[in-house]
């Protein structure tokens, strides 16, 4: 696991919300844009995860030296903020026109897109935040769905954040599917082609509960041309996320309640 926060916070925060400006050396001068710089550490991040990133690896990448890839970002510990956040603004924040669930998943959605598409997230702790400006922007937007609710402010963040752990934890499951195959050397097909007979001999009389509700068709997927098992994850995300939103809407008609009987009568 890697976490973030752990590098020098005044130059992180320099890198983070301006540019942050190569620190002035002697020698041939390079010109190198950061954000080029953020985009190759996320690329080999995506290839081979970030524990085999480092600021070498990256100069060779980039053709450049380790010395001046230096005069840039001081070390990984800064860099791999940069990146989390660079991945952060590669989606618009969520927008309000549909009303805060709409908002809510759409947020969710593109989160889950977010770890699909750069899986290394997954090995980056969050509880230490990444302040930088896109986080914020999205965090701002975010908290803002719910702040016409009725909601108190502290349960305003604690939603933004069910949704966002709920996502975390679905995000891991559809990754592993999406991997398996890869991963294995076997499809789904095969792998469940060499246990299911040796399964149903074993489990045979044994569970009833469970093979009432396989012959009621609870282990189905929906119409899909993606394997069976990544398919199950992304049905398992979509119907839990309308349970939690479920949830919070009915916290908030919970607190409309309230907030209406206690207005003072005239």
């Amino acid at each position: 696991m890697e976490y973030a926060g752990r590098g020098d916070a005044a130059r992180t925060m320099a890198l983070l919300w301006d540019g942050g400006a190569p620190v002035p050396r002697r020698g041939p001068r390079h010109r190198l844009d950061l954000t080029a710089i953020i985009d190759a550490a996320i690329a080999e991040a995506d290839h081979a995860g970030p524990s085999s990133l480092s600021i070498r690896a990256l100069a060779q990448t980039l053709n450049v030296g380790a010395a001046t890839l230096y005069t840039y970002v001081p070390g990984k510990a800064e860099l791999l903020e940069l990146m989390v956040d660079r991945v952060i603004g590669s989606h618009p924040p969520p927008s309000a026109a549909g009303g805060w669930r709409a908002g809510l998943r759409d947020l969710a959605h593109s989160d889950l897109a977010s770890f699909r598409a750069h899986r290394w997230l997954l090995q980056v702790a969050t509880s230490r935040t990444v302040f930088g400006p896109n986080y914020l922007a999205r965090y701002e937007a975010t908290v803002a769905l719910l702040a016409d609710c009725g909601l108190a402010a502290a349960d305003i963040v604690k939603c933004v954040a069910a949704v966002e752990s709920y996502t975390r934890g679905a995000a891991s499951a559809v990754v592993d599917a999406e991997q398996a195959p890869s991963a294995t050397g076997s499809s789904d097909e095969q792998w469940w082609q060499q246990r299911a007979p040796l399964l149903e001999a074993r489990m045979a009389g044994r569970f009833p509960v469970l093979a009432a509700l396989d012959a009621a068709g609870a282990f189905a997927v929906s119409e899909s041309a993606a394997p069976y098992l990544l398919q199950r994850a992304l049905d398992r995300f979509a119907y839990g996320l309308d349970l939690l939103l479920d949830s919070l809407d009915a916290r908030i008609e919970e607190a409309a309640s309230s907030l209406w009987t206690e207005r003072p009568r005239t």
